[in-house]
């Protein structure tokens, strides 16, 4: 009669396979931030060396360029006032969609919620021309206005949808509670709702600030020199005959900053936002 329990050498071996498979993930995901970040401290010799240098002597050559670069300052400023407005409308009108389609029930609201999701699954690149020639039209092309307000259309459907499961995990009994005290559908929301999907909506604001952070076509394509963000500011490096490869590494690990600070500072706050209903009881 074989034993139910495995043997000790199996446990052991199924662990080691467990630890393998995990670290090769690990390895694959972090390797090219490793590469990336490595070379940003490496010269321009050490860079293209044949073997790679594992082992070099830092500089921080690149990363002063990049500081004592107007223009690169110009693409911060431009990154973090755009990216700021944008979260900022896309969940104030975000919001109110979704509180809208979690609590009141019309005709076509189904319909109307997953319009929004339909828009959002085509390639951007289909809607580039019209865009290009209407805010031409409007004067708004290179203009801090004209960007924002495309980035927060393209992120008010995820933003909606987003905040429309948090508006639905929250009993309706709690409001209509608020009701019967006296309240308004408008104060129950903001003194009710909304601090009971705080985590859903830092959870929200995070995802929306990477979209708007990370967003390359219409900035490249419906932006200009003023309004210059750093992902275009990054393609800057791409010459026709030479490639900047330390400058593009310094800058790209500069560019990951910001939206790395902004998840450690709403950690806890994503995490619940992200698990927010995932446990029913």
């Amino acid at each position: 009669m074989q034993s139910s329990h495995k043997s000790p050498a199996r446990r052991t071996l199924g662990k080691l396979v467990l630890f393998g498979v995990v670290a090769a993930v690990w390895i694959f995901y972090f390797f090219p931030i490793y590469w990336m970040v490595t070379a940003s401290f490496k010269t321009r010799v050490d860079i293209f060396a044949i073997p790679p240098k594992w082992f070099f002597i830092p500089t921080l050559q690149y990363y002063l360029q990049s500081f004592s670069n107007p223009e690169f300052l110009k693409a911060v400023q431009n990154s973090l006032l755009i990216t700021g407005a944008t979260v900022v409308l896309s969940l104030f009108l975000g919001g109110w969609a979704a509180y809208a389609f979690a609590r009141l029930r019309f005709k076509g609201s189904t319909a109307l919620s997953f319009s929004l999701i339909i828009a959002r699954m085509m390639p951007p690149i289909v809607f580039i021309v019209p865009l290009f020639l209407m805010l031409n039209m409007l004067k708004l092309r290179n203009t801090y206005t004209g960007l924002i307000l495309i980035f927060t259309t393209f992120n008010l459907p995820f933003t909606v949808w987003m905040l429309k499961s948090f508006f639905e995990e929250v009993p309706i009994e709690l409001e209509e509670a608020a009701w019967i005290d006296g309240a308004s559908r408008l104060q129950a929301l903001g003194r009710i709702i909304l601090p009971l999907i705080a985590p859903g909506l830092a959870a929200t604001a995070v995802f929306a600030a990477l979209l708007a952070w990370n967003e390359f076509l219409f900035a490249l394509l419906l932006g200009g020199p003023d309004t210059t963000t750093l992902p275009v500011y990054l393609s800057s490096f791409i010459g026709e005959r030479d490639v900047e490869w330390g400058a593009i590494m310094a800058t790209a690990v500069l560019t990951v900053v910001p939206p790395t600070i902004l998840v450690m500072l709403v950690q806890r706050n994503l995490i619940k936002g992200l698990t927010l209903g995932a446990v029913k009881g």
